[in-house]
């Protein structure tokens, strides 16, 4: 089986409030990207005899930095760089014309700003992924949700009803590219939102809380536990 993976890395990360886009900050002096394409890579590596590429999707003045990167873990045949679109599903669109997309039988779509993934859930995702046309990792709601207009609470949810949809994502190639031509110009921010909306089943596994996006400085911060527990305990 052949996997493309693609990641978005063309988001300036405004929430963040910082000037340099949140995905090419550092932790421990490593990017977020780095860690990013590391542990995907990686992880894919452990998941068996599969034909691995990446697609990155980005300014066109960070690809010789990021293919300095990239080719410490894939040969730069496997590797290709297109330009980031205005919105993340315009990237991802982008790298989708790319022939290592086109050629793959699945579609692996990871987050530049979630560095650390489990080699664990990438096993099980791809494992799933033989059963399902779309893969994702979830976490469960821990706190009550509810339901609020100028601030006054309408109503309770019951919790169990909830997921926290996380990265990476993996779908059929060929369905999410009939799903994505299919809903036209419905902004979704994320793929298994594009599936939904196409009309497709979305099969859920345990996601980790290593996997949390960076998103806020307080995330940074906590990355950095995270980190500790990549290097020291990656099969988590």
């Amino acid at each position: 089986m052949n996997i493309a993976c693609i990641i978005p890395a063309a988001g300036k990360g405004s929430r963040f409030g910082n000037d340099i886009p949140k995905q090419f900050l550092r932790i421990n002096d490593i990017m977020i990207i780095e860690y990013a394409i590391r542990s995907l890579i990686d992880g894919l590596i452990t998941c068996g005899n599969h034909g691995i590429s990446l697609v990155i999707a980005c300014d066109p003045e960070r690809v010789l930095e990021l293919q300095t990167i990239c080719k410490q873990y894939l040969p730069l045949s496997s590797i290709e760089f297109v330009e980031g679109g205005k919105e993340r599903k315009d990237s991802i669109c982008n790298a989708m014309q790319s022939p290592l997309a086109i050629q793959s039988d699945k579609l692996i779509i990871h987050d530049a700003a979630r560095p650390f993934i489990p080699k664990m859930v990438l096993q099980e995702l791809v494992k799933a992924s033989a059963d399902h046309v779309c893969v994702i990792p979830a976490l469960t709601v821990s706190d009550t949700l509810k339901k609020v207009s100028d601030n006054v609470v309408k109503k309770t949810y019951e919790r169990k009803q909830f997921i926290l949809a996380q990265t990476p994502q993996i779908v059929d190639t060929s369905i999410y590219t009939k799903a994505v031509q299919s809903i036209g110009d419905l902004i979704c921010t994320d793929d298994a939102s594009i599936m939904e909306y196409a009309g497709y089943d979305v099969f859920c596994i345990n996601g980790h809380e290593m996997m949390r996006k960076i998103t806020y400085p307080y995330d940074l911060i906590l990355s950095e536990l995270h980190a500790y527990m990549y290097e020291h305990d990656n099969g988590v």
